[in-house]
């Protein structure tokens, strides 16, 4: 997605001089502590995988690193901007002498309480980078074999994805190296990518978020909102409903309701990139096997970029077709066809939308964007066509009270730079929260909730589970 050169300049020189860049601070106590084969987490216990649930890891390196290559070849080829270079500092610029003075830099998808138990027989000590580390997208950890430097530990969430995008930002920060560096690898960046390995988990993330729902009882909710987490509970807590129960994992982030107006509520959050990509459609396919019966509402709220649209950035859209645009695979191919999404929110906001979700955004170039202006496909995302392929495919998806919004924080333009870039959309979100509850409102209200400012009775509803 287009940026400001200008502003990615001064990033890069606060980089270059201090070492280090805004990067999000920990907010959430992590599972993680020192391993030294004695003490053990009673979360590592909690979630250890049963002996016969496939419990490994596979090693996807070839594939992962040889995509990654090429998308980035793509990007420059294509007219893209420095976007990947602005993530890649972002989150690893402070990180830079751990990165390259490491033997390996190994990447885990999987749980923590999954992966740290694996690695005992392979370090004497494994220790957090910075203590109470999020367990949101990804977590840094330093693994010591007992002589020499020590392995850098990139522990992050399970899928394709994110490890395609971890591995993205690590060849582009190659590109600043110092001369210090430089000495170290001969070859250049082969030589790096040498000491670059990484591994999946063979347990589905669907098994994750099953397990997830089974520690903390969450069981058969009526209404299921995946989204903007701040923004609905705040439109709740207009509505006098109290609190919800807080759970947190490096799986999920959920508010769990079991009386909101009558109902059971299940929020789960979008922010932190536990359901990144792939990951939102195994979470509704975990949300059809771990109940009973399929909730009557899901509202998925997300955020998205405009395709030269750049007027639109700030608004909610309404999509109501979405495709895959898979980069590595044929467009013929059957997982390409696009779904029709039997959207309400249609009803509620103006402006409707033909889709597309991507990969990551390295394939969002300005060759890309112009190619789905003409398509008329105007806005993009990574989680909306997995979330829709996974309704339609289940039997439950004409009985299913389906909302999508989509908030558009930037702009993929296929003119001169824009302005309305993602580095300037989590200021963008901060100051239109009014627009997302009014829309979260809006949609409750059409969905028989009572939300008026003080609440003294609750409705009694029907189940037939």
């Amino acid at each position: 997605m287009t940026r400001s050169s200008t502003i990615l300049a001064a990033v890069i020189s606060a980089v270059i001089c201090s070492s280090c860049v805004i990067s999000p601070k920990a907010t959430v106590t992590s599972s993680a502590q020192e391993i030294n084969g004695q003490a053990q987490d009673r979360t590592i216990e909690a979630y250890r995988p049963s002996s016969n649930s496939g419990e490994s890891f596979q090693d996807r390196t070839q594939e992962i690193v040889g995509d990654a290559l090429k998308l980035i070849e793509r990007n420059e080829r294509e007219g893209a901007s420095l976007d990947q270079h602005w993530y890649a500092f972002r989150r690893f610029g402070e990180n830079l002498e751990q990165i390259f003075t490491a033997r390996e830099v190994r990447f885990y998808g999987g749980p923590e309480a999954e992966i740290l138990p694996t690695l005992k027989d392979r370090y004497v000590s494994v220790t957090p980078i910075e203590p109470n580390q999020d367990p949101s997208e990804i977590r840094l950890f330093q693994g010591y074999r007992g002589t020499g430097s020590p392995d850098l530990i990139i522990i992050g969430q399970n899928g394709r994805e994110v490890a395609l995008k971890t591995v993205i930002r690590l060849v582009d920060l190659f590109g600043f190296i110092n001369q210090r560096h430089k000495r170290t690898f001969p070859e250049g960046l082969p030589s790096f990518l040498r000491r670059v390995r990484v591994y999946l988990s063979s347990t589905p993330p669907r098994q994750e978020f099953i397990a997830f729902f089974r520690q903390y009882h969450i069981s058969d909710p009526d209404v299921v909102i995946i989204g903007f987490e701040r923004d609905a509970r705040a439109v709740f807590k207009q509505a006098g409903i109290g609190e919800p129960k807080r759970y947190s994992s490096d799986s999920l982030r959920i508010n769990w309701y079991p009386d909101a107006d009558g109902k059971k509520v299940l929020l789960v959050s979008i922010n932190g990139n536990r359901i990144f990509a792939s990951r939102a459609g195994e979470l509704v396919k975990a949300i059809f096997e771990a109940f009973r019966l399929p909730p009557r509402t899901l509202i998925f709220f997300g955020s998205a970029g405009a395709i030269n649209f750049a007027n639109s950035v700030g608004q909610i859209v309404a999509p109501t077709v979405v495709l895959m645009d898979d980069f590595f695979k044929s467009n013929r191919d059957s997982k390409n066809i696009p779904q029709i999404i039997r959207n309400r929110a249609a009803m509620i906001v103006p402006v409707k939308t033909v889709h597309t979700s991507v990969e990551s955004v390295a394939v969002e170039t300005v060759s890309w964007a112009r190619a789905n202006s003409q398509k008329r496909i105007v806005t993009v995302d990574q989680e909306l066509y997995h979330v829709i392929n996974a309704i339609n495919a289940s039997p439950y998806a004409s009985a299913i009270h389906l909302y999508v919004g989509m908030f558009l924080t930037d702009d993929v333009s296929v003119g001169p730079l824009s302005r309305e870039t993602l580095e300037n959309a989590e200021d963008l979100i901060v100051r239109t929260d009014a627009v997302r509850q009014e829309f979260l409102a809006k949609i409750l209200a059409d969905e028989s909730f009572h939300l008026g400012p003080q609440q003294h009775r609750r409705r009694q509803v029907e189940t037939t589970k």
